[in-house]
């Protein structure tokens, strides 16, 4: 059954009136061996029959579309979520309340009655006349990065046949979810990360070589390192030949954010300024995606698996763009912290010169010194510390490090 009848609210106070005055006819008839009491017994028992008939079949008779949907949006964008309810019974509904919870990261402004600590009230008149169809339209705004479910649908109506009020609920998950972003919030220096690598893209200019892309040989210089000869080339013309090789860059980007705040206890909380961290990530990922860079992003949130922090691999492109989002979006604000330090010494052996690396948030000595050794390896490192006000992107170095309070 997908909607489930709560009957604390309502009781059966007037299904045994009915039979106690059925009893009390039937015994006056046969006291006063007169008809007329039988005839109100008939009546009474047909008012009997049609009222259980009813009764059984409210909730059976209601049916909500539960379609299966993700609507995404940046906050203070505006939805118009549409209900569509079914009444097939032959009895209408009428002058009854529609009544749902939403959560926090959007809010119907024109219905929410009630704010809690996590879900917001959404109280609607309904009628339902016989074998018809009613479209409720919630005008829905994104207020806060987060993901907002829809729970404890309810619908609240007058009982026909007693005076009692009737309160049914619906059973099943409801499939639709809000998935809002992260606010986009500028990081001011953001193009002066991007920097000629050595990777896939192709470049005159770059100093860095492709030697699995021969073009060709040109005449050995003096300057040229004795193992880059081309000795068949050199015999075909009598002139020593070196081995020219394509140029190549490479602009990707590899993010990684800490969400976490050291304590002197050598635990870690989450940062009270997540949600800034997370704007600013959303905003270089804008970027890199409109620059037409890949980019690959660690997230020091603790997850099950052989990868213990969120890992959105390399890519690029807008479905690359729209899955990070929506990877932001679902970061619990009470998100468990692992480790930063422990993080960028697990990712260590993966960093390499071809990547230019962006960190997001706090940074304490003991991640300079991991840091310092990535450094070592020609790895680019830029640093986007927690401002007020503008932010900006740095040269590793320039910050000023956070100590464990």
């Amino acid at each position: 059954m997908k909607w489930q009848r709560d009957h604390t609210i309502e009781g059966k106070a007037g299904y045994d009136y009915v039979l106690v005055a059925i009893i009390l006819l039937a015994i006056i008839g046969v006291v006063m061996n007169n008809t007329i009491p039988f005839l109100g017994v008939g009546a009474v028992t047909a008012y009997l029959i049609v009222f259980k008939w009813y009764d059984s079949g409210i909730g059976k008779s209601v049916s909500l579309e539960n379609p299966t949907r993700s609507i995404k949006l940046f906050p203070d964008e505006t939805f118009d979520l549409t209900l569509d309810i079914e009444n097939r019974s032959i009895y209408p509904m009428i002058n009854g309340e529609f009544q749902l919870q939403i959560g926090p990261a959007v809010k119907a402004f024109k219905h929410a009655q009630e704010n809690k600590n996590y879900w917001h009230q959404i109280k609607i008149p309904l009628s339902i006349l016989r074998k018809r169809k009613a479209h409720l339209t919630i005008p829905i705004v994104a207020q806060q990065r987060g993901v907002a479910k829809i729970n404890n649908i309810m619908y609240y109506f007058p009982h026909l046949f007693h005076f009692n009020s009737t309160l049914i609920r619906y059973m099943p998950f409801y499939r639709t979810e809000f998935v809002v972003f992260p606010r986009l919030i500028e990081v001011k220096g953001a193009e002066a990360v991007f920097q000629m690598l050595p990777g896939k893209g192709r470049s005159p200019f770059s100093p860095y070589e492709d030697i699995q892309s021969p073009l060709g040989t040109r005449e050995y210089h003096y300057s040229d390192p004795f193992h880059r000869i081309n000795w068949n080339a050199s015999v075909k013309t009598q002139k020593l030949q070196t081995n020219v090789y394509e140029r190549e860059i490479d602009q990707s980007f590899l993010f990684l954010v800490n969400i976490g705040k050291s304590k002197t206890t050598n635990m870690v909380q989450t940062n009270q300024h997540m949600e800034a961290l997370l704007s600013y990530t959303a905003y270089l990922s804008k970027i890199a995606t409109e620059k037409d860079i890949p980019f690959e992003l660690f997230i020091n949130t603790r997850r099950p698996g052989k990868v213990p922090v969120l890992h959105v691999p390399e890519g690029e492109g807008k479905r690359h763009y729209g899955t990070t989002m929506e990877m932001l979006a679902r970061i619990h604000k009470q998100s468990l912290v692992f480790p930063f330090d422990k993080m960028l010494f697990n990712l260590g052996n993966q960093v390499t010169q071809q990547k230019t690396c962006i960190i997001i948030g706090e940074l304490t000595e003991d991640s300079m010194n991991i840091l310092n050794k990535w450094k070592n390896k020609n790895v680019n490192i830029f640093h986007v510390p927690y401002t007020e006000g503008i932010s900006k992107v740095k040269p590793l170095g320039q910050e000023v490090f956070s100590h464990a309070e």
